[in-house]
């Protein structure tokens, strides 16, 4: 049996937020975002199994997966995913009473059909999918050439997921996972069914994840970011996110 993920602290009142990282890198890479919001709320930060913290633990599935994350914070209020990290948030929120959901840089589907023309394309996907087989760090050199792709600062956002990619990077068979979860998984009618204010971070120039695939979503707060590509907590002030998210309401 695994043991209850490993999990960043970050400040000490306030609603108890929990934030999930997405795929190819462990919550280090949203320490900013988790810093800002600490500044605010209690913030716990658990890594994904076979990431960071908890890169000798292992899920088996999806929904395992999301019973891990539940378990290592129980008493969550509100709920923060990026990437990956917002489809786990999305099923997280629909098993617990939470009060508000915080997407960043994620929508509900990740793959296009023919009713969801924002996601990315079969052919697209598997090219990119193959080559982890051969070589996961170069697919994820490639993951990260894609999420600064557009950004204004796309040396600084390259830069800061370089920085980590040696560094206890994480095992193969999450990364495999994490795309077949990508792949596989449509949580629109989840989303749709959350009786919870919905937020959505976006960077503009967002080439993992469609910026037009969030502006889809009924949220209560629509936040584009511009300049922005995968990872838009990377610009500009954060104050009124966190306002919203770390609100004692």
């Amino acid at each position: 049996m695994n043991e209850v993920l490993a999990a960043r602290h970050y400040g000490a009142q306030g609603p108890r937020v929990a934030l999930v990282h997405g795929w190819g890198w462990d919550g280090r890479l949203l320490s900013p975002l988790a810093q800002a919001l600490g500044a605010h709320c209690r913030v716990v930060q658990p890594d994904l199994p076979g990431y960071g913290l908890n890169v000798g633990q292992r899920c088996d599935g999806f929904d395992d997966c999301v019973d891990q994350l539940v378990q290592a914070v129980p008493d969550a209020e509100v709920l923060v995913g990026w990437s990956l990290g917002g489809l786990l948030a999305i099923a997280w929120a629909a098993r617990m009473p939470v009060r508000r959901l915080l997407l960043v840089g994620a929508s509900p589907r990740f793959m296009q059909a023919g009713d969801w023309p924002y996601g990315m394309t079969e052919e697209r996907f598997d090219a990119f999918a193959d080559g982890l087989e051969q070589n996961p760090r170069r697919t994820r050199t490639r993951f990260a050439a894609l999420a600064a792709l557009g950004d204004s600062d796309a040396r600084g956002a390259r830069g800061a997921m370089a920085a980590l990619m040696d560094d206890v990077p994480p095992t193969a068979p999450a990364l495999r996972q994490g795309l077949d979860w990508l792949r596989e998984r449509d949580l629109r009618d989840t989303l749709r069914s959350l009786p919870i204010p919905l937020s959505c971070l976006h960077g503009e120039q967002d080439h993992v994840v469609d910026m037009r695939a969030a502006a889809k979503e009924d949220a209560a707060r629509w936040m584009p970011v511009p300049g922005a590509a995968h990872l838009p907590w990377r610009h500009g002030d954060l104050s009124d996110l966190c306002a919203w998210v770390c609100a004692d309401d």
